[in-house]
């Protein structure tokens, strides 16, 4: 090698500084926001075919096993986990420490039995087949304005 050829050094200048500085401070502010911003929900609502079947508060454990017959919901709550009907089409649903779980269906897809627990407000488990919406609802989420229309 020639006494000329220099190593080459990499130097960090101040504008490299400012750049990581601002690009960690975004993230710390919004992993804040993700974290400190979630709203618990209160109340349980199921809607069957866009009619409200059950709105139950989040507070206690309890199963609702919902079965169709003639075109229409018919809703049991239980404390305990109901036996399932063989004959009907059916949907389980259980709250349990301000969660909600579809725990069984009898729908072939299973979408919604494969849902995690919800527990925000605004947050759902969607049944296509069976026509089923378990939404949560309260907090400071549904007080705010969604959108407006003219």
């Amino acid at each position: 090698m020639e006494s000329g050829d220099k190593e080459k050094k990499l130097y960090i200048k101040k504008a490299d500084v400012i750049l990581i500085a601002v690009c960690l401070l975004a993230a710390l502010f919004l992993a804040g926001g993700l974290l400190f911003g979630y709203e618990r929900g209160e109340l349980l609502q199921v809607s069957y075919d866009g009619d409200v079947i059950l709105t139950a508060r989040l507070d206690e454990s309890m199963y609702y096993l919902i079965t169709y017959k003639e075109n229409r919901a018919v809703l049991v709550k239980n404390k305990e986990m109901p036996d399932i009907p063989a004959q009907e089409s059916y949907n389980l649903v259980y709250v349990a420490g301000k969660k909600v779980k579809m725990e069984a269906a009898d729908c072939r897809d299973q979408i919604c039995v494969h849902h995690q627990s919800i527990s925000g407000g605004g947050e759902s488990i969607i049944c296509l087949p069976h026509r089923l919406v378990a939404e949560i609802i309260g907090g400071e989420q549904d007080e705010r304005i969604d959108g407006m229309v003219k």
